[in-house]
């Protein structure tokens, strides 16, 4: 048998009716196994021996969008707009994304997974947008690429249209240490972000699982799920 890699996706933890629950959306489960690599839903969990044997299963790892990780980790009083979200969660997705860098596997961040990764290296969030008619709703807007050793590869062009649905954005004036900006919006938002220490990590404000250009979600998972194989193949 052929063993495809195995993804791992952080989950949701929030209440769902009567009784809190782990939560993820099909799409990013489909996305995944439509583009040849076997999905694993990591429950979220602030142990990290749990978390560590989990991810040994895992060759890459997807932080999936949400609520919004809560100010206290960046040192700032919440914004009246901001909706944290669980704990449990947030600090189960720190742990994770420590856990993967730390044993060299692909990291992608999809929207409140981008802004994850820069409060982990250090930075902050601008809690609430000026400008929410381009970027909450599943807006569709361009975006401009520059100088990514990711994004390069997986789109043509310079400038690509992206969905949207997030109210808070990564702070320009809050970068995280050694993260690089690799794309921004018409109005000034970062869209996406690598890490020079770390060659296998990207940040994309984006849902490419849920976009309704199927050329466009092939390559974002296709050259993700390529990283995760070349990643087991080294283990």
């Amino acid at each position: 048998m052929n063993h495809k890699p195995v993804i791992g996706l952080s989950m949701n933890y929030m209440k769902l009716g009567s009784y809190m629950q782990f939560h993820i959306r099909d799409k990013y489960i489909d996305a995944v196994y439509e583009h040849g690599a076997l999905p694993l839903p990591i429950p979220c969990f602030e142990d990290r021996d749990i978390l560590k044997q989990y991810l040994e299963k895992c060759d890459a790892l997807i932080i999936i969008g949400g609520l919004d990780y809560p100010p206290e980790l960046y040192n700032e009083i919440p914004h009246p707009k901001t909706e944290p979200m669980e704990h449990r969660r947030a600090q189960s997705d720190l742990l994770l994304l420590e856990l993967a860098l730390n044993s060299n596997k692909p990291v992608l961040g999809i929207c409140a997974g981008m802004q994850l990764i820069n409060i982990y290296f250090g930075g902050k969030l601008i809690q609430h947008l000026d400008n929410l008619d381009q970027h909450y709703g599943e807006k569709f807007h361009t975006i401009h690429i520059s100088g990514s050793r990711h994004l390069g590869h997986v789109v043509k062009g310079e400038s690509i249209t992206v969905n949207s649905n997030h109210h808070q954005g990564v702070d320009p004036s809050h970068l995280g240490k050694g993260l690089k900006v690799v794309a921004m919006s018409d109005d000034g938002y970062i869209e996406a972000l690598e890490q020079e220490d770390y060659p296998n990590l990207l940040g994309i404000q984006w849902h490419p699982e849920r976009m309704t250009d199927l050329i466009h979600r092939k390559r974002i998972f296709d050259y993700f799920i390529a990283l995760a194989s070349e990643a087991k193949c080294k283990a």
